[in-house]
């Protein structure tokens, strides 16, 4: 069975125990700034916020300012960028790192974890194996603090759009202070819009999220919950003011216009 094969093989596994972490900010390192671009698109197809920097020492800079929750430093071709590349990030950032290689040898692997990264992948690397290692990596740490990861360091509570309440340790959703019951796919559907509400999240980490990898090419569950939020929470479910759908992007959870509220 080839490498591809088998990744693909371990895509459609059942992966509960490794959640995929919507809207955790990951900085993709390379050497020029369209490789990491590249990558860097199909990581947001995942739901991260990735920012990409085509060289080292601009993103050691960047970390200064606002420290990214993980780093992919993808060695891309250039032999010899690996150790110096790593070291200069580890030096500026104590999150996790992981290295895509260039020459997917041993020695290599070790320059790089010598140098500090937590985890190596050999070229070639498909951006799901990419995806993978990086929630096993928040899962340990996660499981080490003995907290859920969550985006800037937020802790859960209560959330409010507009006539929308909801509380996540009962689980339970208002609108206008009336409660609204949901099932539990409905809820975990409309929590992690809430989660990163004013943002669209894309249509794959929303799949991903509330039934699992081995769904992510069935968007029509994704359609069809959709429609039963918008029938429970919307004014008008023919002109969604909450839950909005970004053609070719995903949906967003946003605050409806006051004028748009008023009864």
């Amino acid at each position: 069975m080839g490498r591809e094969s088998a990744m693909r093989d371990l895509r459609i596994r059942d992966t509960a125990e490794l959640p995929p972490p919507v809207g955790l900010r990951v900085a993709v390192v390379s050497q020029g700034l369209d490789r990491a671009c590249d990558r860097a698109r199909e990581l947001e197809a995942s739901g991260y916020r990735v920012a990409a920097f085509g060289d080292p020492a601009a993103a050691a800079a960047a970390f200064e300012r606002a420290e990214p929750d993980a780093v992919v430093v993808d060695l891309g071709r250039e032999v010899g960028f690996p150790s110096e590349a790593i070291a200069r990030l580890r030096r500026a950032t104590g999150v996790p790192i992981i290295a895509v290689g260039c020459a997917g040898t041993t020695a290599e692997m070790l320059r790089c974890f010598e140098a500090g990264a937590d985890e190596y992948c050999r070229p070639p690397c498909s951006t799901d194996e990419i995806d993978l290692r990086l929630r096993a990596l928040l899962r340990r740490i996660e499981m080490t603090a003995g907290r859920e990861v969550r985006p800037n360091g937020s802790t859960p509570g209560r959330v409010r759009v507009g006539a929308i309440e909801i509380d996540p340790a009962s689980q339970t959703v208002w609108k206008d202070g009336r409660e609204v019951p949901l099932s539990p796919t409905e809820y975990r559907l409309l929590w992690t819009l809430a989660e990163h509400a004013g943002e669209v999240v894309p249509s794959k980490a929303l799949i991903a999220r509330v039934w699992g990898n081995q769904y992510t090419g069935e968007t029509h569950y994704l359609r069809l919950y959709i429609r039963y939020l918008r029938q429970k929470l919307e004014d008008d479910p023919s002109q969604p003011r909450y839950i909005v759908n970004r053609w070719g992007a995903g949906y967003a959870l946003e605050e409806p216009e006051p004028a748009a509220m008023a009864v």
